[in-house]
């Protein structure tokens, strides 16, 4: 088995951690090149997403003996365990030291990166420089640690594991459906667009929940939808609730939904990754459309214009529909005015006039910036309630399957626009 093979993606930080351990492994091929040989590396990443996984194999590759420090004792003993321990690793050198969730070794924020435990930190890094001691550490926050504390010479790489994407997230669905009761009909790939976005281990929480359900309520099997409702409930704090939604709310739940999906479909189509209007008592959401925007897209200028249009979609719907104010739009007319405030004075899109810039702004200015800003949100919801009657076919068909389904997936987009044409 090849090193870091039981962690499933992250293949460029497994590569350069291989690096790493085979620098260790067989140091005098490196230092006949005259390089130095790492002797620190730090971990940075939300939690959940596998950092201490990471070390465990990492550490277990070495073949070296390995001394952990993670937050249990009160400060001042704290301080003392961790220059204790440093003294320890370097008696029994070589070894390898790992600082669990070092942002949390102390109290203060990131204001305050003189904190003791940090000071004994870095200076126990120092002391430990010249005799094979490995440092390893994770964090969940790099902002949170001081910047000496981070430079070359202490921890000479840092990595950052992102929440896994793409066919990352589908293996590690797969791998956690593994030894489970599961329906012979489960598709990873939609159900990892329905989980976009989150950690490993909330991916397992997902799976786990979806089986805890399907046995309560006497099944043999857990179904796709069973995972898909698990998502919901786990990501969108859309909880199962008794009490009846009157179907009046259903439907104008529906026809909102539809109109930020129907949109954002026009506009980029495979884009939107799944519609809900599981809308109960106990969640503050009515509805949630999900759509994701490829990583080399996410900064362009197109893409924000379309997210402002994805957001107006919903309130356009409704007045097209039934021809009443939508009440729930609230929000969605919050995030236009930002989106579009952002676009004509932080990256002055439309023309310079409107630039805010510091304590000598005129009040002109802002009165200009108010002014750009609804004319181009009027603009947009314009265009986007043309767009929608252009393709009201579509509108209608994707709010029928909404107050239908109640959840819908990409799957469901595809057929449904590949039985319309989309203006």
């Amino acid at each position: 088995m090849s090193r870091f093979e039981k962690i499933i993606g992250y293949g460029a930080v497994k590569e350069e951690l291989s690096m790493a351990l085979d620098a260790m492994l067989d140091p005098e091929k490196y230092k006949k090149l005259g390089v130095k040989l790492p002797s620190g590396i730090l971990l940075n990443g939300v939690p959940g997403v596998g950092k201490t996984l990471f070390a465990k194999e990492f550490i277990a590759e070495s073949g070296r003996r390995a001394y952990t420090i993670r937050k249990s004792k009160p400060d001042g003993a704290f301080v003392d365990y961790i220059r204790e321990t440093f003294n320890e690793a370097a008696k029994n050198a070589p070894s390898i030291i790992f600082l669990d969730d070092m942002d949390k070794f102390a109290n203060e924020d990131c204001y305050h990166p003189d904190a003791e435990e940090y000071v004994a930190v870095q200076a126990c890094i120092d002391d430990v420089k010249d005799k094979d001691v490995f440092v390893f550490a994770t964090t969940n926050s790099l902002r949170d640690l001081p910047e000496s504390l981070k430079r070359n010479g202490r921890f000479d790489w840092i990595f950052t594991l992102d929440v896994p994407k793409h066919e990352d997230a589908e293996e590690i669905i797969a791998y956690f459906l593994k030894g489970k009761s599961v329906d012979e009909n489960i598709d990873v790939t939609e159900l990892s667009r329905f989980a976009r976005g989150y950690s490993c281990a909330s991916l397992e929480k997902v799976v786990n929940d979806a089986g805890l359900h399907a046995a309560f309520e006497g099944r043999n099997l857990i179904s796709q939808n069973d995972l898909i409702q698990s998502t919901l409930r786990t990501f969108y704090g859309m909880k199962t609730d008794k009490s009846p939604v009157p179907e009046k709310v259903q439907r104008q739940v529906a026809v909102h939904e539809a109109g930020h999906t129907v949109i954002a479909e026009i506009l980029s189509p495979g884009v939107v990754d799944f519609a809900s209007i599981c809308c109960h008592k106990n969640s503050e959401a009515g509805g949630y459309t999900c759509y994701h925007v490829e990583d080399e897209d996410e900064h362009s200028f197109v893409t924000m214009e379309n997210r402002i249009m994805m957001t107006l979609g919903g309130k356009a719907a409704t007045e097209i529909i039934s021809g009443e104010t939508d009440l729930g739009s609230e929000s969605d007319m919050r995030k236009a005015f930002d989106s579009v405030r952002r676009l004509i004075d932080n990256y002055t899109s439309y023309d310079f006039d409107s630039w805010e810039h510091g304590d000598k702004t005129a009040q002109s200015v802002y009165e200009s910036i108010d002014r750009a800003t609804s004319v181009e949100v009027s603009r947009y919801y314009k265009k986007v309630k043309q767009l929608l009657i252009q393709n009201r076919k579509f509108l209608d068909a994707v709010i029928e399957k909404l107050y239908e389904k109640k959840t819908i997936s990409y799957k469901d987009l595809k057929e449904l626009s590949a039985e319309r044409k989309i203006a």
